[in-house]
């Protein structure tokens, strides 16, 4: 547990580090829209672009290609060359109403080789293809499809073509089953989750999630019994609330002791780990076991001050825990017995990504 490198980055850093399909590039976005390209093998920054003046997060394509910067200012989706961060397509944000939105996140759609946009200002999801072969996608009726004989107007194809889905509300921070065919959002009023089939374009379900469900951080597993959930934690009240996958209901509510943020897993560990966050116990940290659903310890690696962000190394045999204060530190644990094993002074750390979970789609992590 060695720190190889301490480099500087933009101001405000937000929205989670991105890397390439290899390994080798780490993608970094700032609230002011700057993007930071470092290159981990030679630990050196190789590039900055400003791409946004108010940005929110970025994505990278399946194939490493291209990098996506969702913004709220201007209200458009950047797309940049992901080698050498030139930009490519700049794509105003408009919903079909004619009235501008802000875009609140880009997210990388692999198995769909798309991009999905969550909307702040408009009832639609977007879907922006990263294959060349796209589409078309309509926006209408069509009447035919029939090779040569297609009986439609306004479609677009190709690489970078729109596809719009409409909703009934703006629906924001997503969550994405394994085969990207199904997203939840969150409903404005953070009352409810919705459920979208990507597939058919349409809302099909929605699930009692008050206390404002920060889906984004959601983590999924399969359970002994084979069914595939979810869990995510809310930022209004102090539980985490499990959904089944397939049906979309919810198998248990876990009361904590506090609104949290983060949820972190992984595939070899039998524990999620729930950060509190938000509340007198934010010192605390939750580890649950996956299949029975119940608290099995409450950790408290520095009594009094805030800790978050779990992440695993790539074996899933230890967890990373920031202490986010100044002065901090990064918590080693074995995640195995939950013994501290190490502790690096820092000053307030925040988030932790592992590059092998990350590229390789840890089904305990975030995506």
């Amino acid at each position: 547990f060695t720190v190889l490198d301490r480099f500087p980055t933009p101001f405000a850093v937000h929205g989670g580090i991105k890397f390439s399909p290899d390994g080798r590039f780490a993608y970094i976005m700032s609230r002011d829209g700057w993007v930071q390209q470092y290159d981990i093998w030679s630990l050196a920054e190789v590039g900055r672009v400003r791409a946004g003046i108010n940005a929110r997060n970025i994505a990278l394509s399946h194939d490493g290609k291209w990098l996506a910067v969702a913004n709220y200012l201007p209200r458009s989706l950047a797309i940049l060359d992901a080698a050498t961060l030139e930009p490519v397509r700049v794509i105003e944000v408009v919903a079909r109403d004619g009235k501008p939105s802000r875009v609140s996140a880009v997210y990388q759609a692999p198995r769909r080789q798309s991009f999905i946009l969550a909307l702040k200002d408009a009832p639609e999801i977007w879907e922006i293809a990263t294959d060349p072969d796209a589409g078309p996608f309509y926006e209408g009726f069509v009447h035919s499809r029939e090779a040569g004989m297609t009986e439609a107007v306004g479609g677009e194809q190709g690489l970078f073509a729109r596809r719009r889905i409409l909703l009934d509300e703006p629906i924001d921070d997503f969550f994405f089953t394994t085969d990207y065919r199904f997203l939840i959002g969150t409903s404005r009023d953070g009352s409810r989750g919705v459920v979208v089939n990507l597939t058919v374009g349409r809302a099909v379900k929605e699930l009692p999630l008050p206390g404002m469900p920060h889906l984004g951080s959601g983590i999924s597993w399969t359970m002994a019994d084979g069914r595939r959930v979810m869990a995510t934690p809310h930022l209004r009240e102090g539980k985490l609330t499990v959904i089944d996958t397939e049906s979309f209901e919810v198998v248990k509510v876990i009361d904590t002791l506090g609104p949290g943020f983060f949820l972190r897993g992984h595939e070899n560990s039998r524990y999620i780990w729930a950060d509190v966050f938000f509340g007198p116990n934010r010192d605390a940290i939750h580890v649950i076991d996956k299949n029975s659903l119940q608290i099995v310890r409450t950790l408290r690696p520095a009594p009094g001050k805030t800790v978050a962000h779990v992440e695993f190394d790539r074996e899933g045999s230890h967890a990373f825990v920031s202490v986010w204060e100044d002065p901090g530190a990064l918590i080693v644990y074995d995640a195995a017995t939950l013994d501290e094993v190490a502790r690096l002074p820092m000053r307030k750390p925040s988030g932790k990504y592992n590059v092998w979970n990350k590229i390789r789609f840890s089904e305990g992590t975030s995506h």
